[in-house]
């Protein structure tokens, strides 16, 4: 009985646990610095960075493992430091449930950000810092899909339910 407990329960759950406390530190951090204006832009800036070095060419990327993670960090902090002469939009605080949605909208853009900067880094040298079952929810073809499409879906309920 022992045995199979110990095998369900993967040898990095301390790190893997370490992680994912961080993870959620840091969606409150970047909620309460960013606040509310700026998280939906940021998310809006994720797309786009996300878009711009998807079209560059490989082989500008040739330079270090790192290329293609510092290209899209770099551009989502142009993007962001810019982005209030190209958007305004917000998390309203109209209702009850304004720290919920807050929440929901930080912790999702900090899922973005990281599963995108995961999937720009080898998945070697991403496993030297988390555990393959923590990547495949991070940074894995399907979860790099759901951290880039539920932001959006989530928006969209959100601002649904305030109307």
């Amino acid at each position: 009985m022992i045995d199979r407990l110990h095998a369900l329960v993967p040898s990095t759950i301390a790190g893997d646990l370490s992680l994912v406390l961080l993870f959620i530190g840091a969606s409150l951090l970047s909620g309460f610095v960013f606040g509310r204006w700026k998280l939906v832009n940021i998310l809006i800036n994720v797309y786009i960075a996300v878009a711009l070095v998807g079209i560059v060419p490989e082989e500008w990327f040739a330079v270090s493992v790192y290329a293609k993670a510092m290209a899209f960090i770099v551009l989502l902090v142009l993007l962001t430091m810019f982005d209030e002469r190209l958007f305004d939009i917000h998390i309203t605080s109209a209702g009850t449930d304004f720290f919920w949605r807050f929440f929901v909208t930080s912790f999702l853009v900090t899922g973005s950000v990281l599963s995108t900067i995961f999937s720009f880094l080898p998945k070697s040298l991403v496993l030297e810092w988390v555990s393959p079952h923590l990547y495949s929810y991070i940074a894995s073809p399907w979860a790099l899909m759901f951290w880039l499409i539920v932001p959006i879906l989530s928006l969209f309920i959100i601002n649904t339910r305030l109307r």
